[in-house]
């Protein structure tokens, strides 16, 4: 890849999002535990932390990833993909954000 090419982004192949290494940052707002509450996912609800700015947040394994990290197809996807929080649907692949993330991790 030459210098100026634009790096590819594969969540799949990544996950740093969800590898914060912080507990009480990935927040998930009342609105998803509203719509948790509706689907009957109470389990999800469940397994919150107290998070930042007074929300829930999701809560993290000893090594500082989502509790929901990881399914038997990879590593990297999300165990509740279809139902998952309002702060990881709106998170973008390849933002500022992202990227911040991806150098902590060491990869960038």
């Amino acid at each position: 890849m030459s210098a100026d090419a634009p790096l590819t982004l594969d969540c799949l192949a990544c996950g740093a999002c969800c590898r914060t290494g912080r507990d009480g940052c990935i927040l998930v707002p009342a609105e998803d535990l509203a719509r948790w509450k509706s689907l009957g996912r109470e389990d999800l609800v469940a397994q919150l932390q107290p998070g930042h700015f007074g929300e829930a947040a999701f809560a993290t394994r000893d090594d500082g990833a989502c509790v929901h990290l990881g399914t038997e197809a990879s590593a990297n996807a999300c165990a509740i993909y279809e139902v998952r929080g309002t702060t990881c649907r709106d998170f973008e692949r390849g933002s500022a954000q992202c990227h911040e993330f991806r150098r902590d991790a060491g990869l960038e």
